[in-house]
């Protein structure tokens, strides 16, 4: 079932109505950020190049389903368009960012699953549905976290410095395991292929179709 089976399927089980309704509402989520991502780059593409460009679309959709995915059974269904919309904007920056620097990234890797990603971790503490800025309810669904006491208050302060540390902490862990394998790669001098392949694109040397996007810019 693509994104779908895999975000509400994460509920685990439809056997209650509350885990029921909690899957519905996670397939809203998910419709509703993956279509105004997708909405949102079609029109920035077109007022920047004056082409509609269906391939940004697409990665457009793809951007906001990454920043939904972590939030997608805690937030209320116009904090998803929010964070939607705000992952489009986040992809066409780092898309056009890594243009400037030269970073070769054909498929837009980096700012769909890199950026939005790190967006949709944060917006998950941002935007969860606990009510006022005290309580959090996460995994939990349409219940607080809480002890035997009732709901912990301070539990969407710790929920947001949580979600701080673990984009820093997997930021670190991918920073780390690339280096162990492209250094190596740089110093056997493996890294890139020869002058004429680059010269020529690897897309068209070695792929099909011979291109990423079919838009001349």
């Amino acid at each position: 079932f693509g994104w779908y089976g895999f975000n509400c399927g994460s509920t685990l089980a439809m056997s209650t109505a509350a885990k029921g309704t909690l899957a519905a509402q996670v397939a809203m989520n998910t419709t509703l950020a993956a279509a105004t991502a997708g909405l949102v780059v079609l029109m920035l593409r077109f007022a920047m190049f004056r082409k509609y460009d269906i391939g940004g679309m697409c990665n457009g959709i793809l951007a906001g389903l990454v920043s939904i995915t972590a939030g997608c059974g805690n937030v209320e269904c116009g904090s998803a368009v929010i964070i939607g919309a705000v992952g489009a904007l986040l992809f066409q920056g780092a898309s056009s960012l890594l243009q400037r620097l030269k970073v070769d990234d054909p498929v837009d890797a980096f700012a769909v699953h890199g950026a939005c990603g790190a967006w949709g971790v944060l917006a998950a503490a941002f935007f969860d549905w606990g009510t006022g800025v005290d309580y959090f309810n996460g995994w939990n669904g349409w219940e607080c976290v809480s002890n035997d006491d009732g709901c912990i208050k301070g539990a969407f302060g710790e929920a947001v410095a949580a979600n701080v540390v673990e984009v820093l902490a997997i930021s670190g862990w991918t920073a780390g395991m690339s280096l162990a394998v492209f250094v190596p790669l740089r110093l056997a001098k493996l890294l890139r292929t020869d002058d004429e392949t680059q010269e020529k694109g690897m897309d068209e040397a070695k792929h099909s179709p011979s291109k990423a996007y079919v838009m001349s810019y």
